[in-house]
């Protein structure tokens, strides 16, 4: 009884140091700030933080809570707009904290053009996910 109550105190412990170092990692490269200040919408900073903090929460629960959503195509495309949203959001932050668009744009001497480089980017991602999700092979269960 002690080894299992030590194993879950362990558990929770490990989990909650492993989210607020994620939550700290977000934080740091101003992902909603930046998200808020780019889109004109400051006002709802309130309600992106809200977001994240629930979508978090609702992760580290279905992890051990067995969900079951009603089967509704809308719904399922909403939440997987949502998920590619934050992924889009998170790799295009941390790759603007690293400096990684401005090097690659002074090395390739790109000048003209980044809004279309940029939705090149965002669009070989989003096709590149559509074929590992719809193509036999590219995932397995």
């Amino acid at each position: 009884m002690i080894a299992k109550s030590l194993l879950i105190i362990l558990g929770f412990s490990s989990g909650m140091a492993i989210s607020a170092g994620i939550f700290a990692f977000i934080a740091a490269i101003g992902i909603i700030p930046r998200m808020a200040q780019r889109t004109k919408t400051e006002k709802y900073i309130r309600s992106y933080e809200d977001s994240i903090l629930l979508g978090g929460l609702f992760g580290t629960t279905a992890l051990f809570v067995d969900y079951r959503l009603p089967p509704i195509p809308i719904l399922a495309g909403g939440f997987a707009l949502a998920i590619g949203v934050f992924v889009g959001v998170l790799a295009v932050a941390l790759a603007e904290v690293l400096n990684v668009m401005p090097i690659l744009l002074r090395r390739g001497r790109i000048t003209k053009g980044l809004p279309w480089l940029l939705l090149c980017f965002a669009l070989g991602k989003l096709f590149g996910s559509i074929i590992y999700f719809c193509v036999d092979g590219f995932y397995v269960v």
